[in-house]
């Protein structure tokens, strides 16, 4: 795998190492938050890997990422609380990208905020900067 991960940081370039930084990204994006209060580790996201044997079709990993790349995931950290840092930054700048991308290709403001789920004064905004 050649993809850089070097920015990723803790059990998400772990998960980077085994599936793809994208793949990775991808999962810290669509990753279900829970709220935690009067916790240091607020911000981040916890995930319960299961073990190989008892990942069943149903399971948020598979539902996310397809059911082999959840399997090597499992796998590898089956049994395992891991902490994902929310990558924030990183997110926000390939959305960033995509939404220069579209509105340079011709789409409209409206159809890309749609596609994005956003306020289409967010869109106008972002394609400025």
């Amino acid at each position: 795998m050649s993809e850089i991960i070097s920015d990723l940081k803790g059990d998400l370039r772990s998960i980077a190492e085994v599936i793809g930084r994208q793949k990775a990204l991808y999962l810290v994006s669509q990753c279900p938050r829970y709220k935690v209060e009067k916790r240091t580790g607020a911000g981040q996201l916890l995930l319960y890997v299961p073990q190989a044997t008892r990942l069943k079709m149903d399971h948020v990993l598979v539902n996310i990422l397809g059911y082999q790349d959840a399997l090597q995931i499992c796998k590898v950290f089956g049994g395992e609380l891991l902490v994902l840092s929310q990558c924030r930054h990183i997110l926000l700048k390939n959305r960033n990208e995509g939404i220069k991308a579209m509105i340079n290709q011709g789409f409209k403001i409206e159809d890309v905020a749609k596609f994005f789920n956003l306020h289409p004064r967010t869109i106008k905004i972002t394609a400025c900067n």
